[in-house]
């Protein structure tokens, strides 16, 4: 670990590396983490979309494990940089960005996450309805009853959150175990219901040809993806009390497909139990206890469901945007009261209308949200690997510096300004002066495409706005143009329809463009930054060799 010497610097306690003390997080609490993060009512019925769609179960299965498999490596790969410096994400970034163009990453992947949370809040709320429903009848009839709800799950949340990783930690160790018993029982009590495992895996796949399945199979594939899209960004806020590298990778590898793909069977299976028990498949496990006759068993699964959400939005959608808003404010706004500016967006993002209807979700939340989010991905997985190789000059990242500032860039600052002012500018005029038979109709996100078109153009001026405030130094230019490129490649997928797998593989797209469009310009721009972070890391192991034979040797 690098001597951190910060000398006057103030640093809000929340963004400072872990002390080794801190370090304390073995394989079982990853596992047990991801246990929890994946099961939750949305994970429930995360196969519903795909069945729907026209797959089979055994291919609904085989789309979400693979995904799971894929986004796994991302979350792994920035992981390592938790574990060895026990930095937050919001400090991380300024590797990438640079000191003030973290903000960048904060604010794309902070918009994600509160719709998240949003609907984490909305949907244990829902469940704790309902149970309240069950067990006083005037509770059912109260029209405010759900907004109640929604309050006290989201007030539970915010405590939780505000008790910090400890609180987390414990929690997930108690409810990891308790939530695969709930899985168990659930299953076991629709087959012995239904006497069977209904028609559901019994069911064909309902494409036409080989390449209408392809098609709804990268779909299905980058949504499944894009639900822990935001995680590759963040995991250094779990990693970073981790006792060493090998119990983060080796407990979230397992952990990460496992319980997702668990729950998402088990969903699928109750499912289609329910044909049979009511005649009408039911995805909403919420909806499905209203619809059972024995409290107990409907008390006790509402509770369980209520723990899963609780698991999953504290560790994957809360934390992150909470530090992230102690880092944009520079520390003026304290953990607690981000973690309450945090519960406040998240209502405000109108959660019950994001989750209302299915292609709105997938399309627009899920594949948008990944298109929003895969380029910062890639760029922080290849600075981090192949640009630094795992090299970072930690004082630089708490301390504006000239690597954190790059003035080693600052050649390229116009250019990166005017580059996004002017492709800001030739979109704004192209949603206009294009057909409006074109620019009306409505595109995959649900909107216009001179609506999608006009957003983009909003989002890349933002880019510009920041770049040219920061003209001087303090934003990696590189990273912008990266970013503005990437975003293009992928929304042509919108505008084009011979392209439309570039937004239909949004989170892909982005990541892979994002990666090796940073990686070439960094070449151009700095490459002799490259080589001495190169002999850097050669000199690390080097050193770490030395040190290992020391013992022996003594």
């Amino acid at each position: 670990m690098q001597d951190l010497n910060l000398g006057n610097a103030k640093v809000a306690p929340d963004l400072l590396p872990t002390k080794p003390g801190e370090r304390n997080w073995g394989l079982y609490s990853y596992f047990a983490l991801w246990i929890g993060m994946d099961i939750g009512i949305p994970t429930y019925y995360l196969a519903s979309s795909l069945i729907v769609g026209g797959m089979d179960l055994k291919w609904a299965m085989i789309t979400i494990l693979l995904a799971n498999v894929i986004i796994a490596f991302p979350i792994l790969a920035n992981g390592h940089a938790g574990a060895k410096y026990g930095i937050p994400s919001t400090i991380y970034w300024r590797s990438a960005f640079g000191f003030n163009g973290a903000s960048i990453a904060a604010i794309l992947r902070g918009v994600v996450a509160a719709g998240w949370c949003g609907i984490q809040f909305w949907i244990g709320g829902s469940a704790l309805n309902t149970v309240l429903g069950l067990l006083f009848p005037a509770w059912a009839a109260w029209e405010l009853g759900k907004w109640v709800c929604f309050g006290v799950f989201l007030v539970l949340n915010i405590f939780i959150l505000i008790k910090g990783m400890g609180a987390i930690q414990k929690m997930e160790h108690w409810c990891a175990p308790m939530l695969i018993i709930w899985m168990v029982v659930l299953l076991v009590w629709a087959r012995t219901s239904a006497g069977g495992w209904g028609p559901l895996l019994r069911q064909q796949n309902t494409f036409a040809s080989t390449t209408e399945f392809l098609t709804f199979f990268i779909v299905g594939l980058n949504a499944n993806i894009s639900y822990w899209g935001s995680m590759p960004l963040t995991v250094t806020d779990l990693t970073k009390v981790a006792k060493d590298q090998k119990s983060h990778m080796v407990g979230q590898f397992i952990g990460i497909p496992s319980g997702i793909v668990g729950l998402a069977l088990v969903g699928s299976l109750v499912t289609s139990c329910t044909v049979v028990m009511f005649g009408e498949a039911i995805w909403d496990p919420v909806q499905l206890t209203g619809m059972i006759e024995n409290v107990p068993l409907v008390i006790g699964m509402m509770a369980f469901l209520i723990i899963a959400t609780l698991t999953t939005n504290i560790a994957a959608n809360a934390l992150t945007p909470a530090i992230a808003i102690v880092h944009l404010t520079g520390g003026k706004i304290n953990f607690k009261w981000a973690a309450i500016v945090l519960g406040i967006v998240g209502v405000l993002l109108r959660p019950w209308v994001l989750i209302n209807d299915m292609g709105v979700y997938m399309n627009f939340f899920l594949n948008g949200g990944g298109a929003l989010l895969g380029p910062i991905i890639g760029i922080t997985i290849c600075h981090y690997f192949f640009v630094c190789r795992t090299e970072l000059n930690l004082r630089s990242l708490y301390v504006p510096e000239d690597e954190s500032l790059y003035t080693n860039l600052k050649k390229f600052n116009a250019p990166a300004y005017i580059f996004c002012f002017a492709t800001a500018v030739v979109l704004g005029v192209l949603a206009f002066v294009l057909p409006s038979t074109w620019t009306q109709a409505v595109c995959t996100l649900g909107c216009t495409h001179q609506f999608s078109m006009i957003g983009m153009a909003v989002i890349i001026a933002l880019l510009g706005v920041l770049m040219y405030v920061n003209r001087k130094g303090g934003v990696n230019p590189i990273s912008i143009l990266t970013i503005a490129l990437s975003f293009i490649v992928i929304f042509l997928g919108l505008w084009v329809p011979a392209l439309h797998w570039l937004y239909d593989a949004s989170i892909i797209v982005g990541t892979v463009v994002g990666m090796a469009l940073y990686y070439v310009l960094m070449k151009v721009g700095d490459g002799s930054y490259m080589e001495a972070k190169k002999v850097e890391h050669a000199n690390a192991l080097k050193a770490e060799a030395e040190k290992a034979k020391a013992p022996k040797e003594a």
